[in-house]
């Protein structure tokens, strides 16, 4: 029976998606690591052609590879990639607000680690620079992204990482009718601009499971989407409910959330957080419209030699600039 598969890693404060679509081939969402995780690396492990479990598109285990937002929380564990066969065959990015990641290196009088991953982010990407030639049949019944415009974010806050916030990528993606919305870290000013694209209100349509912007801080949240995804069963939350600025108070509300039974749960959950339960969250929606929340565990899986690399490569990156 085909099915949708979307994980949603613990990764601390960054992001990381990993989808295997209905016609098995893999789309990651940001890749956000974690000190001693890196989800490329479980990718790798879990995710194989020889397994039978995924479909490699021109011979890559990653068809597709979005990057929300160029803030280093959201593409931190971009280092993990080894090989060709483990880097994406399709990387979207924000062309237009690569000329920060220039301004960011060029602060720095001596090289840091903020500038060593961001230059190695910005080579990274430089590899992809053909158009696309051959789609990816991934199966979904809907697939959209769309961002607002740089004027639109720019007239909002000239702000360099406002800007960059704003001008995130918004996924909507639907299976057997239930749709799944991945704002990146657009702000409550940056949605305004987004309701009035019509395909920024596609996507926001009829939305099930809600990934919630900025990890579910008050920044990301505007009471008005709701006008446009309409009640969603759950959001999904990668910040505790004691971080400053984290809006529970919207997000648990009975009046803004169906409730959703999470596997192993006696009672309908309407937010559920990577922080919480330590582990990451796995949706399955199925071809006959049946879906499931299912906390997984992601232990450690790094060395600690790679674990020390990784922690000079993004945590003082990390806590300065998002």
């Amino acid at each position: 029976m085909k099915k949708l598969e979307c994980i949603i890693f613990n990764v601390e404060h960054g992001f990381c998606a990993f989808i295997k679509s209905p016609n098995d081939y893999g789309m990651m969402i940001d890749c956000g690591g974690r000190d001693s995780f890196s989800p490329i690396k479980w990718v790798r492990q879990h995710y194989n052609y020889g397994y039978g479990n995924i479909q490699y598109h021109e011979g890559r285990r990653i068809a597709e590879m979005i990057i929300t937002h160029l803030h280093v929380d959201h593409f931190s564990d971009i280092g993990s990639f080894i090989n060709k066969e483990d880097k994406p065959k399709i990387l979207l990015r924000d062309k237009k607000t690569l000329k920060f990641i220039d301004e960011k290196i060029n602060e720095e009088k001596e090289e840091s680690t903020q500038q060593k991953i961001l230059k190695q982010f910005k080579k990274f990407q430089s590899i992809y620079s053909l158009d696309v030639e051959n789609q990816v049949d991934w199966g979904f019944d809907f697939y959209k992204h769309c961002q607002i415009s740089y004027k639109d974010a720019e007239s909002i806050s000239k702000e360099r990482d406002k800007i960059i916030n704003n001008r995130s990528f918004m996924i909507g993606i639907k299976y057997a009718g239930n749709k799944i919305l991945i704002p990146g870290d657009i702000e409550t000013e940056g949605w305004e601009k987004a309701f009035n694209s019509s395909i920024m209100r596609d996507i926001l349509e009829g939305t099930n499971f809600f990934v919630t912007s900025h990890h579910g801080r008050k920044s990301g949240c505007n009471s008005n989407m709701l006008r446009y995804t309409g009640i969603p069963y759950i959001y999904i939350i990668s910040a505790r409910a004691r971080d400053d600025g984290t809006f529970y108070s919207f997000y648990s509300n009975p009046e803004n959330s169906a409730g959703y039974l999470v596997y192993g749960d006696n009672e309908p959950s309407r937010t559920i957080s990577t922080k919480k339960r330590n582990q990451s969250i796995k949706i399955v929606i199925d071809e006959l419209g049946r879906s499931a929340i299912v906390p997984i565990p992601t232990p450690d899986n790094l060395t600690k030699n790679q674990q020390k690399l990784t922690q000079k490569r993004t945590k003082k990156i990390v806590s300065e600039w998002y």
